[in-house]
C-alpha cells in the first residue's frame, strides 16, 4: 500500500517523459532524398557535439539552424559512400576490422583488467601492514622438497608458540631481514612485486601468520603480520638534527647527546620550535627553512625516522631518536588526505603492471579460451616442444623438414577454427619478437601462449560492440569518418592543384598584402633570477664575449642550437622585440628587465626597416592559402551535387521542439 502511494506521483512524470521522447521521434527536421532527420536523432547529435543536452537547451536558435545545416550535409555525405560502395569496399571494411581489434582489444582490457583492478588496489591501498617473513631458498645441500618440508615444520614450530623473529634470524636467507627478526616494515598493496605474497599479507591477521608455505620464484615464505592500520598517503614534517660528528668530523656522540636533550629541555618549557630548528638544528639542508623535510611517503627515508614520523598525529612532537647519521626530534605539521581515485589513477596502473599484471592477463585470458573452446593438439605440441634446440623461426623455418612434417599439422583450435604450426610461424614473422631465434623450449611455450591469447583477445574485440554501448559508438564514428575521409580525397584533395604559376600570378595582383614591418635581429642572456641577471649584465658591460656568457649562464630552453640568437622579429612582436628596438646602435646592450617568468638582457645585433615581402617569403603562405580556397570551392561544388542530387528541405520551425522538456 505504501508503494503504491510512492508510485502514483511518479508515473505522470515519466508518462510525460515517455510521451516528449516519442514524440520527438516523430517531428521531422529534415529531409534529402527519400531519407528524413527526426528531431530526437538531431537532439542526440547536437548534444554530443556541443556539451550534452543541458547546454544545448540554453544554445540560440541560430546555432541549432546552423548545426541542422552541417547535419544534413553530413548524412547526404555518408548517403553518397554508401552509394559508391564503401560500405562494401574490401580495403576499406579491412580497416575497420583491424582498428576494431586494435582498440577492442584496449577497450576490453580497460573495463575488464584495468579498471577493475586498479579501483581494488585502490581501496586496498587505504590500508597498511607491518609484515615479517622467513624466506627459505632451495640450494645445492636442499631439494625443493625439503625446503618446503622445513617451511611447513617451521609454521607448526611457530603456531606452537617458538618466537618468530628467532626462526627467521635462524633459518631465513634474506640477508637484509633475518638480523632484525624478519621484519620488512611498512606496506601496503602495489609495493610487494610479488602477488601471492600481497595476498598473504592481506588475508593475515595482526599478530599472527599465514597458515601456509607461500610459494614465489624467489624461493619459499612464511609471512607474519604484526601491525595493521589505516594508512597515511603522506606526512609533512620538520626536524631537529644533531650529528654524532663534530666540527672536526670527528665523532662525539656525548656532545650530541648532551645538545640534543638540552633542546628537548627547552622544547618542553615552551620554546619554538621553528627558531630552535634554525638556531640549532645541524641539517645544513633544512635548517634554515625551520628544519622543514616536506611530504613524506613510506619506504623513502631510514625506517626507524620513518617509524616515528607516521606514529604521530599533527602538531605533535616526538621524543629523542636516533639514527645512523645522529640525534632527531621531529615534529608532523600535516597529514595529506587520501588521494582522489583520479589523482592517483597513473601511478596505480605503473604499480599494477609491475605487480598483478601478469597473473591477472593470464587468468583473463584463460577465461577467454575457455569461452572460445580452446582446444591444444597435445601430440603436435609434444612435437615442436621437443624439436626446441633444432628450429630457427622465421623465414628459415620455410626450408626446413619440420616445414613438411609440422607444418601444416593443426596445433590448436579455438571457436571452429584451425591454428596449425604454420600459423604459429607465421605470427613470428608479423610480430617480428622471435624472428631468425633458435627456439628453445621455453622461447616455443612463450610465443605459443602469447599467440594463443593474441587469437582470443582479437576474437572477443570483434564482438565487443555487442557489449560495450561506448565501444560500438567509437567505432560507428569510425567507420563514418573513413568514409568521409575517402569522399573528400577523391572529390577534393586529388584534385587539387597549385603551381608556380598560379601563386606568382596570386603573389602579382596582392603584394602589397605582403609587407615586414620594422625588425630587428638580436641575441638574449635569459636567467630565473634578478640577482644572476645582474651579474652576467655587469660582465657584458665590461667587456666579456657576450656570446660565451650566453653559452655558459643562458637558461632560455629550445634555443640550443643557435644559444640566445633571435632572427629577424618584427618590433612589436613581443618585449624582447620591443626592448631591443629602444636600443640605438648596433651591438648595444639593454640594461636587465623582466620578462616571462625570469629576467633578461639583449643585445642588438641589426635593424632591417619595413620593406615589401619578396616572393620566396610568401610562397609557402600563398600555396596554403590558395590550396585553401581550391578546397573550399571543390568541396562547395561537390556538395552542390549532392543537393541537386538529394533535394535537401530543412523545417527550420520545428527546431522549436529541441530540446523541451
Amino acid at each position: 500500500m505504501h508503494f503504491r502511494k510512492l508510485l502514483l506521483p511518479i508515473l505522470p512524470i515519466v508518462f510525460v517523459f515517455i510521451s516528449c521522447t516519442s514524440e520527438h521521434s516523430k517531428i521531422i527536421v529534415a529531409e534529402y532524398g527519400n531519407y528524413k532527420v527526426y528531431l530526437d536523432e538531431f537532439e542526440k547529435a547536437y548534444a554530443k557535439n556541443s556539451g550534452g543536452f543541458e547546454k544545448a537547451k540554453t544554445d540560440s536558435v541560430e546555432a541549432l539552424h546552423k548545426f541542422l545545416d552541417l547535419y544534413v550535409n553530413y548524412k547526404m555525405k555518408l548517403r553518397d559512400a554508401a552509394v559508391r560502395g564503401y560500405t562494401t569496399d574490401l580495403d576499406m571494411q579491412k580497416e575497420l576490422i583491424d582498428y576494431k581489434k586494435n582498440i577492442g582489444s584496449t577497450l576490453y582490457l580497460e573495463d575488464h583488467l584495468y579498471g577493475p583492478a586498479l579501483k581494488k588496489m585502490y581501496e586496498k591501498r587505504k590500508t597498511e601492514f607491518k609484515a615479517a617473513h622467513i624466506m627459505l631458498i632451495p640450494d645445492s645441500t636442499t631439494t625443493a622438497e625439503e625446503t618446503e618440508k622445513l617451511g611447513n615444520q617451521l609454521i607448526d614450530r611457530i603456531n606452537k608458540g617458538e618466537d618468530f623473529a628467532k626462526l627467521a634470524a635462524e633459518y631465513s636467507k634474506d640477508t637484509y631481514t633475518n638480523k632484525r627478526g624478519g621484519v620488512v616494515g611498512w606496506v601496503t598493496s602495489g609495493m610487494i612485486i610479488v602477488p601471492e605474497i600481497e595476498e598473504a599479507i592481506y588475508s593475515s591477521e595482526a599478530g599472527k601468520i599465514y597458515p601456509k608455505l607461500v610459494k614465489s620464484n624467489y624461493g619459499y615464505h612464511i609471512i607474519k603480520v604484526l601491525e595493521k592500520q589505516p594508512r597515511k598517503e603522506q606526512v609533512k614534517a620538520q626536524h631537529i638534527m644533531v650529528s654524532l660528528l663534530d666540527s672536526t668530523g670527528a665523532k662525539d656522540s656525548t656532545r650530541a647527546l648532551k645538545k640534543i636533550l638540552d633542546i628537548e629541555k627547552k622544547l618542553k618549557q615552551g620554546a619554538d620550535f621553528n627558531r630552535m630548528a634554525r638556531d640549532y638544528s645541524e641539517d645544513k639542508m633544512t635548517a634554515q627553512q625551520s628544519g622543514d623535510l616536506g611530504f613524506l611517503s613510506r619506504g623513502r627515508i631510514d625506517p626507524k625516522f620513518e617509524d616515528v614520523i607516521f606514529s604521530l598525529n599533527v602538531d605533535e612532537v616526538s621524543p629523542i631518536i636516533q639514527t645512523t647519521i645522529g640525534y632527531h626530534i621531529i615534529r608532523v605539521n600535516a597529514i595529506s588526505p587520501y588521494p582522489a581515485y583520479k589523482e592517483v589513477v597513473d601511478e596505480l596502473k605503473d604499480m599494477f603492471i609491475r605487480t598483478y599484471f601478469k597473473m591477472e592477463y593470464e587468468k583473463l585470458l584463460d577465461s577467454l579460451k575457455n569461452v572460445y573452446s580452446y582446444k591444444v593438439n597435445q601430440s603436435i605440441y609434444d612435437k615442436l616442444v621437443s624439436s626446441a634446440g633444432s628450429i630457427r623461426s622465421g623465414r628459415n623455418f620455410e626450408a626446413t623438414e619440420y616445414k613438411k612434417s609440422l607444418g601444416p599439422e593443426v596445433l590448436f583450435t579455438m571457436a571452429n577454427n584451425y591454428y596449425t604450426v604454420d600459423s604459429l610461424m607465421a605470427y613470428i614473422i608479423r610480430t617480428d619478437q622471435y624472428n631468425y631465434t633458435l627456439l628453445n623450449s621455453e622461447v616455443i611455450k612463450d610465443i605459443f601462449n602469447n599467440y594463443t591469447e593474441d587469437i582470443a583477445l582479437k576474437m572477443k574485440a570483434q564482438e565487443y560492440d555487442k557489449e560495450s554501448p561506448e565501444f560500438a559508438n567509437l567505432m560507428e564514428e569510425y567507420e563514418k569518418g573513413i568514409y568521409l575521409f575517402k569522399i573528400l580525397e577523391e572529390e577534393v584533395w586529388s584534385k587539387v592543384v597549385i603551381d608556380s604559376a598560379m601563386i606568382q600570378n596570386y603573389f602579382d595582383n596582392h603584394r602589397e598584402d605582403y609587407k615586414w614591418k620594422d625588425r630587428v635581429e638580436f641575441k638574449e642572456i635569459y636567467t630565473s633570477t634578478d640577482s644572476l641577471i645582474n651579474k652576467y649584465y655587469s660582465l657584458a658591460m665590461s667587456g666579456e664575449n657576450f656570446d660565451s656568457l650566453i653559452v655558459k649562464y643562458s637558461q632560455r630552453k629550445g634555443y640550443e642550437e643557435f644559444p640566445g640568437y633571435f632572427g629577424l622579429v618584427e618590433v612589436d612582436a613581443n618585449e624582447l622585440a620591443k626592448k631591443t628596438n629602444e636600443l640605438k646602435n648596433i651591438g648595444d646592450i639593454s640594461q636587465p628587465f623582466r620578462f616571462q617568468d625570469g629576467w633578461s638582457v639583449v643585445k642588438l645585433v641589426k635593424r632591417e626597416a619595413a620593406r615589401l615581402k619578396n616572393l620566396d617569403e610568401v610562397k609557402a603562405e600563398i600555396a596554403s592559402l590558395l590550396q585553401e580556397k581550391e578546397s573550399k570551392r571543390l568541396e562547395d561544388l561537390y556538395l552542390s551535387n549532392l543537393k541537386n542530387i538529394y533535394k535537401p528541405k530543412i523545417y527550420y520551425n520545428e527546431l522549436s521542439n529541441a530540446f523541451k522538456n
